[in-house]
């Protein structure tokens, strides 16, 4: 269901060619003080080659530059010749102003980042008494705001009591409750309380992330194209065969993330982002990079990353590199998600915003006690040179896509299987004491029922959603997230209740990732093999309580107007 490791692409690095200017994604097989002694190495010797280079790349970059300028200002003068008033925020100029904003944008940070010295640039956060007055002072306005917010309808409060449930939770099955960092813990609910502020509340968020969705969903329908060629227009088109038309896109995101590997795009967007998260929450540098890229690759992909630093994590590093993956799940099956009818919109913002509480919520129920080894600095990428060229590398992506959906497509046909053979043994035995409508969805809906009210949702639907979630935990999110979409269909969801069941369903806590995440670790990892089966569970259940907190702020910040968009 999510991106498996691909060990297959292993490289070996010239050691004269080790510098830690360069971009790589699976070449870390020594320790990461390889890559500063490498660098030390050749620096001499080829100053005046890469002088030379630098030279000949400023002036590409510079007719590269003059090129999308002169693009942009040609798009912008047929837009006001044409008399046209849509300027295409989604799919127009508005979109490509937009990208060279957000491209443009970054270039001075990047600039005034390589200025300042890391040393430096760390001691413009707040000290750690400061950082505690401005967590009170945020989370106090918070309560204050939703307070006065809520003043209509005091039913939407119930969610914050939900928070205050399962952080108590947490902290009673703490391993060691009294060496939790509260701090890591407030600032992960306080990150995640911005983001659902900035994407949920603002009308302009939630504008941007609709469109998000709308075009992720627009680049998934070009894998149609090709789906149509091989199978034919009557699958695709006429009867929507699932296994045919929907996981036809896995091969289409499988290939351009492996291209996106080969440049190092996606490790640089990661390590940066795991940077960030680092400092907000307080977290080590290998768990908070695992984390951020459990985002975009999911739980089995995103550890390779972090691989030589594996063996130098404290037992709580690697619980919070496991429930980084339980807690989010991978772009490459958003696709199949949407295909029964969920939102892309409210996908992307769940698994965005179960990120940081991932860190916050595993140092809960994990506190660190132990000194980690490793730091962001050492966490260097390197450009891969194992594959022939970037076409080698796209090929190989999809073709381990085949592996993916065959995992899928097998996952589902057994498991739907296996439910239809309980549900016909759970009726029976009903049958035979008189209860006809005995279910294993009926058991599940009403151990749940309590979990999904402090969720906020509506008590007349709340076995109902909490029907997908036992089937989400026991099963997987595909047959869950199916359900749903039949719900949806049926109208016997509401919007809210629609909402909180996507944000509490986005993760890859189901029994069958645990194979896929032991197996994984074990693998890049031997000698981790006890930290990670003996903690395995935690993490798992650890990485379900996540979702419900992030689904418990969406429906928090939801404003019953604001269901209807």
């Amino acid at each position: 269901m999510e991106m498996a490791a691909n060990t297959d692409n292993k490289t070996n690095v010239d050691e004269n060619n080790q510098d830690c200017t360069t971009i790589s994604f699976e070449t870390h097989g020594t320790h990461p003080k390889t890559c500063i002694e490498g660098f030390e190495k050749t620096t001499n010797w080829r100053f005046p080659r890469l002088l030379i280079s630098n030279n000949k790349q400023l002036a590409v970059k510079c007719l590269c530059h003059a090129v999308v300028l002169a693009y942009i200002l040609a798009a912008i003068n047929h837009w006001y010749l044409s008399d046209v008033k849509d300027i295409g925020w989604k799919n127009g100029l508005g979109l490509l102003i937009v990208l060279a904003t957000c491209y443009y944008g970054v270039q001075p940070f990047k600039f005034l980042f390589t200025l300042i010295p890391a040393g430096k640039l760390v001691n413009v956060f707040p000290h750690e008494h400061l950082k505690i007055g401005v967590l009170c002072t945020f989370l106090g306005s918070f309560v204050l705001f939703i307070f006065f917010d809520t003043k209509n309808n005091r039913h939407r409060l119930l969610p914050l009591a939900g928070l205050g449930v399962f952080v108590l939770v947490g902290f009673i099955f703490s391993k060691h409750r009294g060496h939790v960092n509260w701090t890591t813990v407030a600032s992960g609910l306080a990150t995640q309380i911005t983001i659902g502020m900035l994407t949920i509340r603002w009308q302009v968020g939630r504008s941007i992330v609709q469109a998000v969705g709308e075009l992720a969903e627009k680049f998934f329908s070009f894998a149609y194209v090709g789906a149509k060629v091989t199978y034919g227009n009557e699958l695709i088109d006429n009867y929507g065969v699932f296994a045919f038309k929907v996981l036809s896109v896995l091969f289409f995101m499988c290939f351009i993330i492996e291209i996106l590997f080969y440049y190092g795009i996606i490790q640089t967007i990661v390590i940066k982002l795991g940077w960030c998260l680092q400092k907000l929450l307080g977290t080590t540098a290998a768990e908070s990079v695992n984390t951020c890229a459990s985002v975009f690759l999911g739980m089995s992909e995103a550890p390779i990353i972090i691989k030589p630093y594996l063996t130098d994590l404290t037992e709580s590093e690697i619980h919070a590199v496991m429930m980084g993956g339980f807690s989010t799940v991978a772009g490459t099956v958003f696709a199949a998600y949407t295909s029964f009818g969920i939102d892309s919109a409210y996908l992307i913002t769940a698994s965005v915003m179960s990120a940081p509480t991932a860190l916050s919520f595993s140092k809960l129920i994990f506190p660190e006690t132990e000194k980690s080894l490793n730091s962001v600095d050492q966490i260097c990428t390197k450009k891969t040179n194992d594959e022939g060229n970037v076409m080698d590398a796209a090929c190989k992506g999809a073709q381990f896509g085949l592996r993916i959906i065959g995992a899928i497509v097998a996952n589902i046909v057994a498991f739907v299987s296996f439910v239809a053979f309980i549900n016909a043994v759970i009726s029976w035995l009903g049958h035979l004491i008189g209860f006809e409508d005995l279910s294993f969805e009926y058991v599940l809906g009403k151990m749940l029922i309590p979990v999904t009210w402090l969720l906020g949702v509506d008590p007349s639907e709340c076995e109902a959603v909490g029907q997908l979630i036992g089937l989400k935990m026991t099963i997987n999110e595909f047959v869950a997230y199916k359900q749903m979409g039949d719900l949806i269909k049926e109208g016997k969801l509401n919007r809210k209740s629609e909402i909180i069941a996507t944000f509490a369903l986005c993760s890859f806590a189901n029994p069958g990732s645990i194979g896929s995440m032991i197996a994984t670790l074990t693998t890049l990892c031997p000698t981790q093999r006890s930290a990670i089966t003996k903690n395995v569970f935690r993490a798992f259940l650890g990485g379900t309580v996540t979702c419900f907190l992030t689904a418990a702020i969406a429906s928090l910040l939801m404003p019953d107007e604001g269901l209807k968009d």
